[in-house]
């Protein structure tokens, strides 16, 4: 969050993975929020722990070494996305990251996502009315519905060959 108050959600995480690490690692606080958005379970890594596997095994290290780097070309792609892409290409981005860490299977075989459209804005780095707007154009094009405030991606091919 910025100091006039706008969000940014830069990570979405699913079971087994790591976040909060990288502040433990630089010696820092962690200056970040999380927050579930559905029932979860939570494994707390106490620092001495962490840092015994860090420092003392070498296949934790590296693995630790290959998240980072990942997370790396995760981050500069995002503010790249939000930089340079177009509305319409940061929108259907967002759907489709957001299709595969957060959706629900429905029995049709599509995929449902319900978060509140703030953070799917945050996500897709935009204001909320222009994502709504966005969504609303989305969906008169078929690409999406919008069922009980659930949006269910129609048209995963359309999305991801969206031009900027």
């Amino acid at each position: 969050t910025n100091d006039d108050g706008k969000e940014l959600i830069t990570g979405l995480y699913n079971s087994g993975e790591f976040f909060g690490y990288v502040s433990m690692l630089e010696g820092a606080t962690y200056k970040e929020t999380a927050q579930a958005v559905e029932d979860a379970e939570l494994i707390s890594i106490p620092k001495s722990e962490f840092e015994e596997l860090i420092y003392h095994n070498a296949e934790v290290a590296k693995s630790f070494i290959k998240l980072l780097s990942h997370n790396l070309v995760e981050k500069e792609q995002q503010l790249l996305n939000i930089a340079y892409n177009s509305l319409r290409k940061k929108v259907a981005d967002a759907l489709l990251l957001m299709k595969e860490k957060l959706s629900y299977a429905q029995p049709e075989g599509l995929h449902s996502i319900q978060l509140s459209r703030e953070n799917m804005a945050a996500i897709a780095g935009t204001a909320t009315e222009s994502f709504i707007r966005t969504l609303t154009d989305f969906k008169n094009e078929k690409l999406i519905d919008i069922k009980d405030g659930h949006i269910v991606i129609l048209n995963e091919v359309k999305l991801k060959n969206m031009r900027n």
